[in-house]
């Protein structure tokens, strides 16, 4: 079960029980037990999808007190809106005496509470875990900022293992060969693997010693994909892709994606149909120029398609010819804006999937002039076309657009996760997540 998961559970049981002392303070109306189960099962979930949608079980997030408070009471706004309206248009669904309103004042009070008093335990003894990482770099920097600033992971760095003339993260305790006099005197619940190069620098006979005595050992990248959702491609190797776990997909699900994606876009197709006649009619109305912007792009196997979107641009100049030059924010319609706020012009994609172009979800296909560019100095990044690419996927509600070869390569990071632990379970989670977005009026690359 991940952190977010549990903190789920956490919240619907306060929720439950904040229910229940409303409904202990405020008696309600006589109705069956089964009843007031399914009313305060309602007011639960309402709160749950808030939470979810307001960020907090986003813990990549700030998640100070401020935020903390701010992000609460904006959920617990929206649940009483949603259950205002849903009590107008069903009242036999409402429990006497007002008790949701009583219930979600208590739920700010309890779940406020309680997140800081998980917060602050899962940093201090004997509630959290101390480790120890072998390796000084920007990679074993990364880890330690990932772990001391997530409030929700109960792990708490005690420092550094590294080359002294080697890049270092404070605190440093020594060299590679020193662990077993570290491990001595510190004591570490669990230590990471995280050096750059490990040629005759491993110590393998102090790190045995340490798992015999129940201290765990994690290599770096597997602990850097559990907590971050991504890769860390800079550290791969071909040998941990080739031989590591996943990056393996069942014909099974293959066929339960593709039904999927289907479905979802001839439905989309048709249930959008007359909104997107209008669309085409105000896009001809408010600039010169085709309906549609159709583009060359690259999808599985390498195999090159024309991807159909809205257009939302002015037309100008072959400006789409240069890597950077495909967004020109000061060509972009007043239409645009809103049709790239909630995504409405990436409707006619559901053509793609159609003709089996792209998926509904997967890695989002490049511009084929880009990729020959993009593959000559990232690593690994050709990988991404081993799998059918998609409307929305990971990498867009995890990273947005990529302006940059840095961002191209954070982005690539994403991707790559997705492609090794790909399933419909993922996919159908990285629907809701896009759903979140576009309600959100936020736009995922």
């Amino acid at each position: 079960m991940s952190t977010a998961q549990r903190f789920a559970w956490l919240d619907g049981l306060s929720t439950v029980a904040m229910c229940l002392a409303a409904l202990w303070l405020m008696p309600a109306h006589q109705v069956g037990t089964w009843g007031v189960a399914a009313r305060i099962g309602i007011v639960t979930a309402v709160c749950i999808v808030a939470f979810y949608y307001n960020d907090l079980y986003n813990f990549e997030a700030p998640h100070d007190l401020g935020q903390l408070f701010s992000r609460l009471c904006r959920a617990l706004g929206v649940s009483a809106l949603v259950l205002a309206v849903t009590y107008l248009m069903f009242p036999g669904m409402i429990v006497g005496n007002n008790l949701a309103s009583y219930a979600l004042l208590l739920t700010l009070l309890a779940v406020l509470a309680l997140r800081l008093v998980v917060y602050a335990l899962a940093k201090h003894a004997p509630f959290t875990e101390r480790v120890l990482i072998l390796g000084g770099g920007q990679f074993a920097g990364e880890l330690a900022q990932q772990i001391e600033t997530r409030p929700d992971l109960a792990l708490r760095v005690v420092g550094f293992l590294s080359p002294a003339s080697g890049p270092m993260a404070a605190p440093r305790l020594g060299d590679y060969g020193d662990v077993g006099d570290v491990v001595r005197r510190l004591r570490p619940d669990r230590i990471v693997v995280a050096m750059p190069d490990r040629r005759g620098n491993l110590p393998v006979s102090d790190l045995l010693s340490c798992r015999f005595r129940g201290i765990a050992i994690e290599e770096g990248t597997h602990v850097f994909e559990r907590l971050t959702g991504r890769l860390a491609v800079e550290s791969l190797s071909p040998s941990a892709l080739v031989f590591g776990d996943g990056f393996r997909v069942s014909r099974l699900q293959r066929f339960l994606r593709r039904l999927m994606s289907v479905s979802v876009a001839l439905a989309a197709l048709i249930v959008a149909a007359p909104a997107m006649a209008a669309i085409a009619i105000a896009i001809k109305l408010e600039s010169r120029g085709p309906v549609f912007f159709i583009q060359d792009r690259v999808g599985l196997g390498g195999r090159r398609f024309r991807l159909i979107k809205f257009r939302t641009m002015r037309e100008a100049g072959r400006a789409g010819d240069s890597t950077w030059g495909r967004d020109n924010a000061s060509r972009v319609t007043s239409l645009g804006v809103v049709l790239r706020r909630y995504r409405l012009d990436e409707l006619p994609q559901c053509l793609n999937i159609l003709k089996g172009d792209m998926s509904l979800v997967g890695p989002r296909p490049e511009m084929a002039s880009n990729v020959a560019a993009f593959s000559a100095v990232i690593p690994f990044y050709d990988f991404r076309h081993e799998v059918c690419p998609g409307l929305t996927g990971w990498a867009q509600i995890k990273a947005g657009y990529a302006m940059s070869t840095e961002e191209v390569t954070h982005k690539l990071c994403y991707d790559l996760y997705y492609i090794k632990h790909l399933s419909v379970l993922f996919d159908l989670q990285i629907l809701v997540d896009t759903v979140k977005f576009v309600l959100m009026g936020k736009r995922p690359g």
